[in-house]
C-alpha cells in the first residue's frame, strides 16, 4: 500500500510532465526511418524538418490541451523508443477533436 506522501510525490511528477512540452531527440529516429526507406539525405533533413515544425505547433498549442493528454500522449508519442513530435501532435489533436465531438 502505499503511503500518503508517496502518493503525493507521484501525482506531482505527474503535474510536471503534463506541464511542459517533451524534450525528445528526434535524430535517430529520423536517421533510423530514413536508412529504412533510402539513402537519400534530403529525406532525413526533411524528417527533421517535419519534427521541428511539429515541436512548434506543439508548444504553441501546449496550454490548450488537456492535462491528461498531454501525459498520456506524450508517453505513447515514445513508447517504441523512437520519440516523434509528429506523433505527439497527432495524438493531441485526436484526443482533442474527440472530446468536441462528445459536446
Amino acid at each position: 500500500m502505499l503511503t500518503l506522501p508517496a502518493v503525493w510525490i507521484g501525482a506531482t511528477l505527474i503535474v510536471a510532465v503534463a506541464e511542459r512540452v517533451p524534450d525528445y531527440d528526434v535524430r535517430p529516429s529520423c536517421h533510423a526511418a530514413t536508412s529504412l526507406m533510402s539513402l537519400d539525405p534530403k529525406r532525413e533533413v526533411q524528417c527533421l524538418n517535419d519534427e521541428d515544425s511539429a515541436r512548434r505547433e506543439v508548444a504553441r498549442q501546449w496550454a490548450g490541451f488537456q492535462p491528461v493528454d498531454r501525459e498520456r500522449c506524450a508517453a505513447e508519442a515514445q513508447l517504441d523508443g523512437t520519440p516523434s513530435y509528429v506523433d505527439l501532435l497527432e495524438c493531441l489533436t485526436l484526443a482533442r477533436e474527440a472530446k468536441a465531438g462528445k459536446d
